[in-house]
Order: C-alpha cells, then sequence, then structure tokens
C-alpha cells in the first residue's frame, strides 16, 4: 500500500448565482470591499431578464436581528439592464467577541422576491473599525479532523459524531499528507506527519492561511492511539489523555513506545467560511466518493 494519501484542494472561482432560467433576475457578487463609517460600496449586481419594464425593490436584512439595514427602489427598470447595489457601512450588533453577520439582500420584483447572502465582518484596529463586506457562509466552532475512517462506522459505541482518525505506519520516512475536513462538509487545509529517524512531528496547515484565508482556529487537539481496541473515549474533554503539540517532534520509541503502526487523532475546533477568499471556494468533503472509500480501506488494513 504506496497509494499517496492527499488530494490537491481544487479552488472552485464562482461569482454569478444564476436563479433559474425561467426567472427574471440574475444576483452577482462583485466584492470583496472594505468599508470605513459613512461609506457604501457596490457590491452585489442584477441582470434583468424580464420581458416588460418595472420596478426593484431592494432590501437588506440583519438576519440576526431580522431589522432592515437598508432599502432601494429603482423604477422603470428595463429588460437588459445590469444594475450595481449598494451595501452601506454597518456595525449594529458587531463586536470583536461577534464580528461576524449575515445579511440578506432581498430584491422583489414582477411579484417575485428573489434572495442572496452575504456577510459583514468586523474588524477593529486601535480607534479604526472597519466592515469588511464579502461572499461567505460562516461555520462557527465546527470540528476538524485528518482524513480517515470515522469512529462511528468502527466503533459505533463510541461515539454518534462523524470524528474521523488516520492509520498512520510510522516506518515510512519522510512525509505523509492527509486531507484536513470541517464540520464533515469542506477540506479546509492539510495535515502533516513527517517522520524522521526516531522523530515524528504533526502540524497542519489552513489553505491561504498566508493570503486572507477565512478559517480561525479555536482549539486543537491531536493524540496517537496504539490501536483500536485501546480507545475508550474520543471527546478531548473526557478522555483524560494530554493533547500533543503540533509542530513539536515526538520521539518514536520513548512517547510511542517504539509501536509504528498507530492511529492518528486530530480533533481541531475552527470557525470557518466556505470562500477561501471572494473569489475561491473551498473544495466539499464528499465522505463516501469512492476514492476516499478505497483509501480508507486501504488505511483499516495498516491497523493492528
Amino acid at each position: 500500500m504506496k497509494k499517496i494519501l492527499v488530494w490537491l484542494m481544487v479552488l472552485c472561482s464562482l461569482c454569478t448565482v444564476a436563479l433559474g432560467a425561467e426567472n427574471a433576475l440574475t444576483v452577482s457578487f462583485s466584492g470583496p470591499a472594505v468599508l470605513e463609517a459613512g461609506d457604501s460600496a457596490s457590491v452585489l449586481k442584477t441582470k434583468i431578464s424580464a420581458t416588460n419594464s418595472g420596478k426593484i425593490v431592494y432590501t437588506l436584512t440583519d438576519m440576526a436581528s431580522k431589522q432592515v439595514i437598508y432599502t432601494e427602489t429603482r423604477e422603470n427598470v428595463q429588460p437588459g439592464d445590469t444594475l450595481s447595489w449598494k451595501a452601506p457601512y454597518d456595525d449594529g450588533g458587531l463586536t470583536a467577541a461577534k464580528p461576524v453577520k449575515r445579511v440578506k439582500a432581498a430584491f422583489e420584483m414582477d411579484g417575485k422576491t428573489y434572495t442572496y447572502s452575504f456577510y459583514y465582518r468586523y474588524e477593529k484596529s486601535g480607534k479604526t473599525v472597519k466592515i469588511h463586506v464579502e461572499r461567505a457562509t460562516w461555520y462557527p466552532n465546527n470540528t476538524a479532523c485528518s482524513f480517515g475512517p470515522q469512529f462511528r462506522e468502527v466503533r459505533p459505541s463510541l461515539t454518534d459524531k462523524w470524528y474521523m482518525f488516520t492509520p498512520i505506519d510510522l516506518s515510512i520516512q519522510g512525509r505523509q499528507e492527509f486531507e484536513y475536513a470541517a464540520g464533515n462538509l469542506y477540506i479546509i487545509g492539510k495535515v502533516y506527519v513527517d517522520v524522521f529517524g526516531d522523530s515524528v512531528t504533526v502540524s497542519y496547515e489552513n489553505f491561504y492561511a498566508q493570503g486572507g484565508g477565512n478559517t480561525e482556529t479555536k482549539e486543537e487537539f491531536f493524540t496517537f492511539f496504539p490501536d483500536l481496541a485501546s480507545v475508550t473515549d474520543v471527546n478531548p474533554e473526557t478522555m483524560g489523555v494530554e493533547s500533543f503539540t503540533f509542530g513539536q517532534p515526538l520521539s518514536i520509541e520513548k512517547d510511542l513506545k517504539g509501536d509504528t503502526n498507530v492511529l492518528l487523532f486530530v480533533r481541531n475546533k475552527v470557525t470557518y467560511a466556505d470562500y477561501v477568499t471572494n473569489s475561491a471556494k473551498l473544495t466539499r468533503f464528499w465522505i463516501n466518493h469512492p476514492d476516499r472509500v478505497e483509501i480508507r480501506e486501504e488505511m483499516l488494513a495498516l491497523m493492528d
């Protein structure tokens, strides 16, 4: 079993959301934008495909408070028109502790309502407060694991959560790479296992971490199990096992008792957005894709 256990992330660029061929309106996002107090920016566009002229009523609603924060009406809109719409500065309810707000844009036209979501992200530096208007769906406090079988598949009594573990052969020198998935939804990065002699180091990276990526690590936890039979708990808060430190070398002989057939368990907590940047979306994590099923079977064959 020498198959490379790594998938490269394919970033999907998506800048237009079509709402159906039969609809009279197509909405697109033209951000990002950074707003300061009193500013507004054009971040949404609508393409009119109706056959008749008409009126559009545009409304922005804060989805947490259900409060309307902006509204605008355009009269005598013509077929074929492309219109830009503003997102004004709004920091109502935004704080350093709650820096993200989902906003719903609603376009009423010809008796129909078309909706589109985007986000305000609050940033404070000294006395300066800025609002980043960005396209994303945010997932707060999700768990993130390295790719592998799920505990609930092989030991259902342990947990009903989707936590994965990664069987690894530490006799293989050099780097092994694994997908790093959050919330069982998206691949947010990679987990690395580097073996050099008796030393093993586990680390991870979030995609676009150095280029404005939208993943924030809230908690870190990883450990090694010698085998599946030794696992009695997979909740880091109750399992009574001290987490090793990412990026810090361990001795296979001393720290892992010389065992080279081990199970890596990574369970971090992250807050992340499905768009890494405003033009690049994370790749969906389909756990039952045939290629992943095959890799999991190969991993299970490594277990004691």
